[in-house]
């Protein structure tokens, strides 16, 4: 599908006075020597445009009499140029000193001199007919005669002598003969050019040579060996083959001109074994003057002479599909003389004898009709001499050489270029024709769900509309590059002009009748070289013109201005990073832009490079697409802004998806799903996209065509439509590409259940709305899985992924509650209202799809179905309807679970009809049934509830069916644990109250046995168990409430008394020292017990209060609570300062210890390089690194090699060296040991304990305001240094803690188990990295090939923070 472009052409005159005949050039100098027929050597320099030097050889001693130079060639390690001469003069020159010498003579005269690729030796052909192999140091190696044959005289090709043919291969070899014969012509040796021809391949280990045997009367090809041993000689039996020959670089065939008849001229291939290999017949009657292969062997380009004209030409072939294209042809005015391609670039030098050298860079380029309206039928032209094959994309997909139709035109084709609007085409030809071609309206695609087997016909050919002979004096067409037809009545195209810089021409046009009549042609010259020339956007007045340096420029026609092309965000003159061969404009993020593609696969996006891999790009009117050679297709959105950093393929891991399968913690939509990425076949490249389509048609390397439909534009396709409400050509589409239909309503739900019956009118097969509501589910899709990426970067960035026990809930941020639920009411209530019978089973669907599933209101409406009917011809049968829905129903759900429903719903009628359509057996389900009807229907309907696990409804059936059924409602709401079911059943109005206590009590006996005493409590009060509720409330701390009950209860005051000093110890025991001391003071008046208690709990004001109240315990102020106090103070100052002094030493040593393993580093030690004695000693090292002296990897297996490597230690979070472990019997799985954690220095688990140790010393809110309330009384009572001794030590301790708290919490987060794993998990491919570079150096050394470097996965860990905190309180006095 591709053509040949020419992106750059030189030509310069260099002499017009002298006749050429030769040149090579220096590329590294950008140097041209030339050699003219009177052996003048010119050295010229084309950056300047003068000749340097020149030397007339047949002026200097050193070349023979009458000798003629017939070869040269610039040798780049010698910095010189060897020439040689037909009477044996080898000549060098070199450049560095301009010295000129003969290094050698050949006595018997030279007809031809070629040098290997790697200009080691070159081989000279003498006239002697020999072959003389010398080195770049002028010594003969070999010199063999050049008619020499195998030793085999009667050589039989390898394919016709095998053993298959067994006693018959003679007379396979005869037939072959006469085959051959048959086809071979006869040429007069006479008019055969005798003069052998030399050609290498590409990496110099073979050449071949042609030459005239003189026993047989024709050319032969031989193939010999680097060494000069002669390889293979061609076959005997082919004639006509003629001198001129090219080895392809690629080393696969051999071009060699053959005439098979007088009017038949082929390129016949020959392989290195010497056996024919194919050939195409060239179109005109000619002589082959020369022929070379491309460097990429993409190429043949053919030096030719026409008979009929007498024109020199060359011709341009190409392969595709093991079809030969001819793809460009270029004229010349004056004889070619000379044709050479550059050894690593696609540059075609050619000279002319008068003078004149044309220098050509082509590149490969796929001509589509551009435009992005959806009438754009993506015309593909396939350029093979005077045809043009096309091809419409749109409508269909031809593989080549094959196409849809062609264009038959009266000489080969120059260049043509398509109308964007009306998408005709005008043909430029080598005879100076311009010609119009108008497409044929194609017929619309089929849009129906079923369309027609017979399609349309799609190979309609363009028309010629008009066309003109243009005078050449005027214009050469074919000199003409980069056509483009910017407008209706304008073409433009660049021009070399010989000796200047490039010229753009502009020809104005009319149509009249069937005539081109050319009104005005308009060159307007340039700076410098002209790259390419493609159109601006949509514009049909300005094009884009890209110089060779890189500056992008526009024109605008009819005024010919030629103006700095400006990107307004960097407000400066706009040129690429480096020349792009491929470039084309459009608009990205609202901005205009230009994108390029250069020769070294980079692809720009104004000064961005985007791709570093990239091989092709094609625009769609929404995405830009490219192709890597990584093989893989992505797209950018061209309503996002430009990246501005190149787009990283990271290959998606190799998952075995297997029954329990997880996907892996962190990843979300954006990593998983890629809508902008595919993987396509090695090698393809983008030959067209059609716009406001879904096709992308790529090209394989050997030639067909692959039809596709990326993600991206599918989806952005199906966008469309739904926005359209187009919902039957979105749902055909995604049905094509198997795209989940949830994003029909996802994409816009309101949109969606607005035009619901529209979308029911549309989607009217009951099978599609059947697929539509069986794939809903509660998820928005447009989170999950189709990210819109022409909408992305409005999106506000994902939020981090939470990790919660390695579970993944990122997924619940896409639930949509009710969503199905929702789409399935409203489509039920469209289907009934139009038809409920022709929608019955979208009807029952909806039912069934519903979360959760209402089977029983399937089933009611099946039931209703059942009845007979009245057929067209008054018969009455049995209606189907109803056995059909319940088939259906069925195919849907599972008929046990359908049955269990069924059951449920207390129809037996109903219940048979589903069982009939299970695998049970009826003497089972008919005994049940029948034993159940005979039973009272609310007992009835709890035995089937009963059966079915329905506790709550058996516990309200049974409740009504009497009261002689009351013992098994209780022991039923005891075994299933229906309390509070039972609380809201026995409260009806119908139900007694007797029973409603009951279910009370038994409810709080189980309250009471959950240790849940103060709600037990209430329900016992509730059900008049005040002995019980009294208990339950004291248990509970709630002393308020013991008190009422007590008073209830009529205790005596003894009683009372005993209660209340029972329920004061109640509360000493529970901690609570205030309330304790409150009952004793109020309700016991044992005030000295209470002024006790009160000490204890650290009250001191509550204790002074009592004693200020009553008058007789004042002298208790003295003697029991100032003593107390103080000796409180004197606990607390001493408890403070121990725990300061311990908390100082764990929070220093934490520090050490954390800082000691964060800095650790793993010694990697490669495989088998420590002895055992080595291996002993750093196994004793593992000390605090390892878990008990033992690694991971040792414990975790019983057989490992000898082999050392760095482990990750489960339990400290550190590395350990993995100790040197053999070969040894597999033990039983022993119970896993009890771990004992100890605070000793170096120990695996010292951070644990001193972690646990730290965290009790933190004090709490609680032990901060029993220091406070000291304090307090401290300066109450006047000793206020000691309050501020206590108060100063204690904030010394709590600043100490806080100070502190971020090393504790460092440590608590690195001992987490679950970031110990994780950290592991990050160690461990972090080892596995460094041993596969390890062994992937290690076989570099070896000298391996095809290696491939080891890849540094990125892991994302998720971390759980620690934070341990201090509870803060208002504790301390602001007067110290």
């Amino acid at each position: 599908m591709r053509n040949i472009t020419r992106l750059t052409e030189f030509s310069d005159q260099i002499n017009d006075d002298i006749t050429f005949s030769l040149f090579t050039i220096d590329n590294d100098n950008n140097i041209i020597y030339f050699i003219t027929s009177e052996n003048r050597f010119i050295v010229y320099n084309p950056s300047t445009k003068k000749i340097t030097l020149k030397i007339e050889l047949n002026q200097q001693d050193i070349l023979s009499e009458n000798a003629t130079v017939i070869a040269i060639q610039y040798i780049p390690d010698l910095e010189a140029v060897c020439m040689a001469s037909n009477k044996g003069d080898i000549l060098m020159y070199t450049v560095t000193n301009n010295q000129l010498e003969c290094v050698g003579i050949v006595g018997s005269g030279i007809k031809c001199m070629s040098w290997s690729p790697d200009y080691e030796l070159f081989i000279l052909a003498t006239e002697s007919d020999t072959l003389v192999q010398m080195t770049k140091d002028w010594e003969i190696v070999n010199e063999v005669s050049i008619s020499t044959n195998l030793p085999s005289s009667n050589f039989i090709p390898a394919a016709f002598g095998n053993k298959t043919f067994g006693t018959t291969s003679n007379n396979n070899a005869s037939i072959m003969n006469n085959n051959l014969n048959a086809n071979n012509a006869t040429i007069d040796p006479n008019s055969l050019d005798k003069t052998p021809i030399i050609s290498w391949r590409g990496d110099g280990q073979f050449f071949v040579v042609s030459s005239f045997d003189e026993q047989s009367e024709k050319i032969q090809l031989r193939v010999w060996e680097r060494s000069l041993q002669l390889h293979s000689v061609s076959e005997s039996q082919v004639t006509g083959l003629e001198n001129q020959i090219s080895w392809r670089p690629s080393g696969s065939l051999i071009a060699v001109g053959h005439r098979l008849e007088k009017t038949r001229h082929d390129i016949a291939f020959f392989e290195r074994n010497g056996l024919k290999h194919g050939e195409f017949t060239l179109r005109e009657k000619c002589k082959i003057e020369s022929m070379q292969w491309s460097p990429d062997s993409e190429i043949l380009a053919l030096q030719l002479v026409l008979e009929d004209s007498g024109k020199s030409v060359i011709q341009l072939w190409h392969r595709s599909n093991y079809y030969w294209f001819l793809k460009q042809e270029l004229q010349y005015d004056s004889e070619v003389c000379h044709m050479q391609w550059d050894v690593s670039a696609p540059v075609l030098r050619v000279l002319t004898r008068q003078g004149r050298y044309h220098e050509y860079r082509v590149c490969w380029d796929y001509d589509v009709s551009l435009g992005n309206s959806e009438t754009n039928p993506s015309i593909t032209v396939m350029v093979d001499g005077s045809t043009l094959k096309m091809t419409p994309f749109k409508r269909l997909v031809v593989p080549p050489p094959m196409s849809a139709y062609q264009i038959q035109l009266k000489a080969n084709c120059a260049s043509f270029a398509f109308n964007r609007a009306t998408y005709q085409l005008v043909v430029l030809s080598t005879d100076n024709t311009f010609a119009i071609y108008t497409p044929a309206t194609l017929p619309p695609v089929p849009t129906t769900p079923n369309p027609s087997p017979v399609l349309p016909n799609y190979a309609v050919a363009p028309t010629l509309t008009a066309s003109a002979l243009v005078d050449s004096k005027h214009i050469k067409l074919s000199n003409l590059r980069h056509l483009v037809w910017i407008n209706d009545n304008t073409v433009i195209a660049i021009e070399s002009v010989p000796n200047q810089q490039d010229s753009i021409v502009e020809i104005s046009f009319t149509v009249v009748n069937d005539q081109v009549e050319i009104k005005n042609i308009q060159k307007t010259p340039t700076s410098s070289k002209i790259l390419r020339l493609v159109h601006h956007l949509e514009s049909q007045e300005q094009a884009l013109v890209e110089t060779v340096d890189g500056y992008i420029y526009i024109y605008t026609s009819h005024i010919h201005s030629y103006t700095p092309f400006i990107v307004y965000s960097q407000e400066a003159v706009f040129k690429f990073p480096t020349p792009c061969y491929w470039i084309a404009s459009c608009t990205i993020g609202g901005e205009d832009s230009i994108v390029g593609l250069n020769d070294r696969n980079k692809l720009y996006i104004n000064s961005s490079l985007v791709c570093q891999d990239c091989n092709s790009f094609a625009l769609h009117n929404k995405f830009l697409l490219f192709t890597t050679i990584s093989h893989v297709l992505r797209s950018v959105s061209l309503a996002a802004p430009a990246p501005t950093t190149p787009l990283v393929y990271t290959p998606p891991p190799q998952i075995h998806y297997t029954k329990n399968y997880q996907p892996p913690a962190g990843a979300n939509a954006q990593t998983v799903y890629d809508d902008s990425i595919r993987e396509v076949e090695r090698g393809s490249r983008i030959v067209a996209v059609v716009p406001h389509d879904t096709r992308l048609v790529l090209q394989m390397p050997r030639g067909n065509l692959e039809a596709i439909s990326p993600r991206s534009l599918t989806l952005s396709t199906i966008r469309e439509m739904l926005n359209n409400h187009q919902y039957i050509k979105a749902f055909m589409l995604m049905r094509r590409n198997r795209i989940d239909l949830n994003l029909i309503y996802d994409h816009n739900p309101s949109d969606f259940l607005k035009h619901i019956e529209e979308f029911v009118d549309q989607v009217s097969q009951i099978d599609y709305l059947n697929q539509f509501i069986s794939s809903l589910r509660d998820e928005d899709t447009t989170k999950s899985l189709f990210i819109d990426l022409e909408t992305k970067h409005l999106l506000p960035p994902a939020p981090p992924v939470s990790n919660n026990n390695g579970k993944n809930n990122n997924n619940n941020n896409n639930l949509v509650k009710g969503k199905v639920n929702l789409i399935c009411d409203r489509l039920r209530s469209v289907f009934v209202a139009k038809d409920s019978i022709r929608y019955n089973l979208p009807i029952l669907t909806t039912y069934v799809k519903k979360d959760p599933a209402e089977l029983d209101q399937v089933l009611r409406l099946v039931q209703s179905l059942r009845g007979q009917e009245i057929n067209d011809q008054g018969e009455t049968i049995i209606n189907r309807l109803a056995e059909e829905s319940l088939d259906y129903v069925v195919f849907l759900v599972d008929v046990n679970k359908l049955y269990d429903v069924a059951l449920g719903t207390y129809d037996f009628e109903l219940v048979i009809m589903v069982a009939q359509k299970s695998q049970k057996d009826p003497k089972e389900y008919m005994a049940f049934l029948t034993e159940l009807q005979k039973m009272e229907k609310f007992y009835q309907r709890y035995s089937i509830d009963k059966h079915l696990g329905r506790w709550e409804l058996a516990l309200d059936n049974l409740s009504r069916a009497g009261s002689e059924y009351d013992q098994d409602c209780l022991d039923l709401i005891v075994s299933q644990r229906l309390y509070k079911v039972a609380l809201d059943i026995y409260q009806q109005p119908h139900q007694t109250k007797e029973m409603l206590n009951r279910v009370k009590e038994i409810y709080a006996d189980h309250l009471a046995a959950s240790n849940q005493f103060e709600d037990a409590a209430y329900l016992y009060y509730g059900c008049g168990q005040h002995a019980k509720a009294l208990k339950n409330f004291q248990d509970a701390g709630a002393w308020e409430m013991a008190i009422l009950m007590a008073q209830k209860l009529n205790y005596t005051p003894e009683q009372l008394l005993q209660f209340y000093n029972s329920l004061a110890d109640s509360m000493k025991r529970l901690s609570q020292f205030q309330v304790s001391g409150t009952i004793l003071a109020n309700y016991c008046q044992d005030y000295e017990l209470a002024i006790k208690t009160y000490c204890e709990g650290y009250y001191w004001n509550d204790a002074y209060l009592v004693c200020q109240n009553n008058a007789d315990k004042k002298p208790l102020i003295d003697s029991m609570i100032l003593p107390t106090i103080q000796e409180s103070f004197g606990t607390l100052c001493t408890e403070i300062q121990e725990n300061f002094d311990l908390f100082k030493k764990y929070s220093e040593r934490i520090v050490i210890v954390r800082a000691t393993k964060a800095a650790y580093v793993p010694l990697i030690l490669p495989k088998g390089s420590m002895d055992p004695e080595t291996s002993s000693m750093m196994s004793g090292m593992s000390g605090m690194f390892s878990d008990g002296g033992q690694s991971i990897s040792s414990s975790a297996s019983n057989v490992t090699t000898s082999s050392y490597v760095s482990t990750y230690s489960s339990q400290t979070g550190t590395f350990s060296t993995a100790t040197k472990t053999r070969l040894k019997k597999k033990e039983k799985k022993q119970k896993p040991k009890k771990v004992r954690i100890t605070g000793k220095e170096g120990s695996p688990y010292e951070e644990d304990f001193l972690v646990d140790e730290l965290k009790k010393l933190v004090p709490s809110a609680n032990r901060q305001m029993i220091v406070g309330r000291t304090v307090k009384t401290l300066v109450l009572f006047g000793l206020f240094e000691q309050a501020k001794k206590l108060q100063t030590l204690y904030q010394e301790f709590l600043d100490l803690v806080d100070n502190s708290l971020t090393a504790i919490s460092d440590s608590a987060t690195a001992i987490l188990p679950e970031n110990k794993k994780e950290k592991e998990r990050e160690l461990e491919l972090k080892s596995k990295f460094l041993q596969q570079q390890e062994d992937y150096l290690l076989q570099q050394q070896q000298g391996k090939s095809n290696l491939v470097a080891p890849t540094n996965e990125f892991v994302a860990i998720n971390i759980k923070q620690v934070l341990i905190t201090r509870e803060k309180s208002n504790w301390n006095m602001n007067i110290f």
